[in-house]
């Protein structure tokens, strides 16, 4: 500190020049009333200043997503010092809305953006401000807009339920999801990887009659962007106690070349399988083909044909053919 204002607090912080206190204050409130004076001079004068201005923007096209906007302008402006110091300290936050049903949103030739002239949104910030002023130049002079489309796809519900059943009891049919696809709707460049969408994993152990539950779905993706038309659905797992039983059935011998004919021996197979006991007497022996069939090039070596199920009712379960091959021999 300089050793002639250490001098001057000194004595004025001395309790007997009290006289020399009371000039000192008189002088700095004289000092204090010029300086404002002096400021509010100023602040009549014109100045040039740039304003910050923060845009806001609304009704977005709805298949459309705005990934990325510019979101300020700088407007110059030209008015007095005052409402100039007054917009930069206390509203230079108030944003104008930019309404995509009113300007003209253009797209780029050269790139895959959107942009909107910023000479369009020249009365808007006029009105921004409600004191004399013009404005002498926007920046940046275009705003880029980066939209991506919406779309919408069907993909199914893959389940990653873990069942298993008491003895003599299985699942009848199937699992059934209830809806077994959803409809997932989003930017392209999301939707587009996705191919399935999975339950949550449970397990459920020694069932011995159906059971419906709730099962929620393992969202991929949790942000605004994207949108499921289902969260959760219904998981229905039909069970029934399950009886075994075997048919005899006859084989029937086939060729490409229709001279031959193929006798079997045995001429007869034995299927055992598995069957719901409140479907076991539906079961018929006209519900069953099997054949055996002998190609004359690549068969024409062989001793044996492998039998093959062509036909057998859709609520049973083949567990076992037997013989499952048979000695043939060609007839002309």
């Amino acid at each position: 500190m300089k050793p002639w204002l250490t001098a001057l607090l000194s004595r004025a912080r001395n309790p007997r020049d009290k006289d020399f206190r009371n000039h000192l204050y008189i002088f700095l409130i004289c000092v204090g009333i010029s300086l404002f004076i002096w400021f509010l001079i100023k602040m009549s004068d014109e100045y040039v200043a740039d304003i910050n201005v923060p845009i806001d923007y609304q009704n977005i096209p709805q298949d459309m997503q705005l990934n990325y906007a510019d979101g300020h302008i700088t407007a110059r402006l030209r008015a007095n010092g005052g409402d100039l110091f007054s917009v930069k300290v206390f509203s230079s936050s108030k944003a104008i809305m930019v309404n995509f049903k009113a300007v003209d949103l253009k797209k780029s030739r050269y790139f895959d953006k959107y942009y909107i002239l910023s000479s369009q949104l020249r009365n808007q910030i006029s009105k921004r401000f409600d004191f004399d002023h013009s404005i002498l130049s926007l920046y940046p002079d275009t705003l880029f807009l980066d939209f991506e489309e919406i779309i919408t796809k069907t993909i199914p519900v893959l389940s990653m339920l873990e069942i298993s059943c008491k003895p003599q009891y299985q699942i009848y049919d199937s699992l059934r999801l209830i809806p077994s696809e959803i409809m997932i709707s989003g930017p392209s460049s999301i939707i587009d990887t996705l191919s399935y969408i999975f339950t949550e994993a449970r397990s459920f152990t020694n069932l011995d009659r159906s059971t419906e539950t709730a099962v929620s779905l393992v969202l991929p993706f949790t942000d605004d962007k994207i949108s499921y038309s289902e969260t959760v659905v219904k998981a229905l797992i039909d069970i029934e106690e399950f009886t075994e039983s075997t048919i005899e059935l006859p084989i029937h011998g086939f060729s490409d070349d229709s001279d031959i004919r193929i006798r079997t021996f045995p001429e007869n197979v034995h299927i055992t399988y598995q069957v719901a006991l409140k479907d076991y007497k539906l079961v018929q022996a006209d519900m069953f083909f099997m054949s055996a069939f002998y190609d004359p090039e690549k068969d024409k070596e062989k001793n044996f044909l492998k039998i093959e199920t062509d036909k057998s009712p859709a609520f049973i379960r083949i567990t076992r053919i037997s013989p499952e091959k048979v000695e043939f021999i060609l007839q002309k």
